[in-house]
This record gives C-alpha cells, structure tokens and sequence, in this order.
C-alpha cells in the first residue's frame, strides 16, 4: 500500500505544485492591491482601486477558485480514470485488495488537500507580516496569540468538518465504483455526479433524522454529555444538526450524528472496497 501511495503521489505532484504556484501569484496580486488601498488611505488620497487594479483583483480570486475546483477535480478524477481508462488494467491487478487501493487513494487525497490549505495559509500569513511591516518577532507572538486562542468551539468544528470532507470523498468514489459496475459496466461517466446526489442527500437525511430523534451532545470543553433541553441554543438552531452552537457561541457535537456520519463512511468505505475487488470487469 505504501508503494502505492509513493506512485500515486508521484504521478500528481507535478501538478499539485503547479496549482500551488498559481494560487501563490493569485494570492500575490490580491495582498498587493490591498496594500496599495490602505495606503491610499492612510495618506488620505480617497482613492480606490480602479482601472487595472481592480481588473486584476477579481481575475486573480478567480483564478484561486477556479485553481482549487481544478485540484479538487483532478485528484477525485484519478480514481476515475483508474475505472475507465487502460491504467486501471495495471492498478487492479496489483497484489492489493481494494480496500487498500481505495484507501491509499483516501489518503493521498487528504495528504493534497492539507498541503493545498496549509500552504497558502502560511504564504499569505507570511506575505502580509512582510509587507505591512512588522519585525519577525510580531509573527511569532501572532502564532503565539492565534494558537492560544484555539478553544473546544475551534476543535468541535475542524473535527466535524473534517469528518464530513472524509465522508464526501469516500462517498465520491463509491458513486464512481458503482456508476462503472451499473448498467452492465457501460462506460456512463456522467452517472457518478447523479448517484452521487442522491447519496449525499440521503446521508444527510439520515443523520439530521438520527440527530433528531437522540438528541445527547458533547461538550469538548468539559467532555460531559448533555440533552437538548439542557442546553440553551441560538435561536435558529435545530436539533438535527450535527453540530450545533450555544448563546455564548459554545459547540456541541451530537454524539449519535456524528457516530452515523462515522458509519456511513465506513459503511461506503468497505462497499467500494468490494466493488473494486470484486465487480469491476476490465
């Protein structure tokens, strides 16, 4: 399985750095004009950014956008192309059940998309220390102070999103798996992104209904569980969310939802396993 994740990862890097190079100068260009406008300010010019400027301000967000759709497209596109082109043939006939296949996938998938964040996060942090002027050490108290300032809230919603992304990975690829074995294995490739909606929707049905109907939510803060009616909620808040917030803004993980959420992935997780194992005919 490692082999396998060293060739996967050595077949997309190129492009991966490719993409971060792009979102880097995008993110350049933007920093840059703000820059230009906070100076205008400052010495009281009034002037906004107009003409060129601006014309480059929006084509670069655009150009992140469009850069992380592309990556997001790519690395999800690799195992497709694994179903319906002559690669495959090499891929499934490894000593590899597909459970490991599908797991190295899983992992080189994460391992790209943490690279992606992390990379232009620190960049842009970088960048504006540099360019708004504070000495090296002012970073260092700003990590210092934004460490700090990670609380049980912070941690309740990375943790459920990163759940919920792990689970939207899987759950494209088992839609891909299963729209290559459907319809006598014709090549519909389109047929995924349907399958794949109507999954989504019906996972999310199940877990606002499990959320719902067992409503017990953890506390990170003080690791005690408590029930709905314990708690005091904001005032749009609904008990079928999988996460919710307290009035002082205080995160609340469902502990059934997030179990179901947990199930589900597995769940898919073994089935596309299977499928490529045992009902793909190359």
């Amino acid at each position: 399985m490692r082999k396998y994740m060293k060739y996967e990862i050595k077949g997309s890097y190129k492009f991966i750095l490719g993409i971060i190079a792009i979102v880097l100068i995008a993110s350049t260009i933007i920093q840059l004009n703000i820059s230009r406008q906070i100076k205008f300010e400052m010495m009281g010019s009034g002037n906004d950014i107009t003409g060129f400027g601006a014309f480059m301000l929006v084509i670069s967000m655009l150009v992140i956008f469009g850069a992380f759709l592309t990556a997001f497209f790519q690395i999800i596109g690799s195992f497709r192309k694994e179903l319906y082109e002559d690669r495959g043939y090499l891929t499934f006939t490894l000593p590899l059940t597909g459970n490991k296949i599908l797991g190295a996938k899983l992992v080189v998938a994460i391992i790209w998309f943490t690279t992606l964040g992390v990379s232009i996060v620190l960049y842009n942090l970088l960048f504006a220390m540099i360019l708004y002027g504070p000495q090296w050490s002012d970073f260092v108290n700003f990590i210092k102070e934004a460490i700090r300032m990670i609380n049980s809230s912070f941690l309740s919603v990375g943790i459920v999103s990163g759940l919920s992304a792990i689970m939207t990975l899987i759950l494209i690829y088992f839609s891909m798996a299963l729209s290559r074995v459907s319809v006598r294995n014709k090549k519909i490739g389109g047929l995924w992104f349907i399958i794949f909606i109507i999954l989504s929707s019906l996972s999310s049905y199940l877990m606002y209904s499990v959320s719902e109907a067992i409503p017990y939510f953890l506390s990170l803060d003080s690791f005690k569980i408590f029930h709905s009616y314990e708690l005091n909620f904001l005032s749009n808040v609904t008990m079928g969310q999988v996460i919710v917030f307290g009035n002082n803004f205080d995160a609340y993980i469902n502990i059934f939802g997030v179990l179901s959420l947990i199930v589900i992935s597995i769940g898919a997780f073994l089935t596309t396993g299977y499928l490529i194992e045992k009902k793909i005919d190359l």
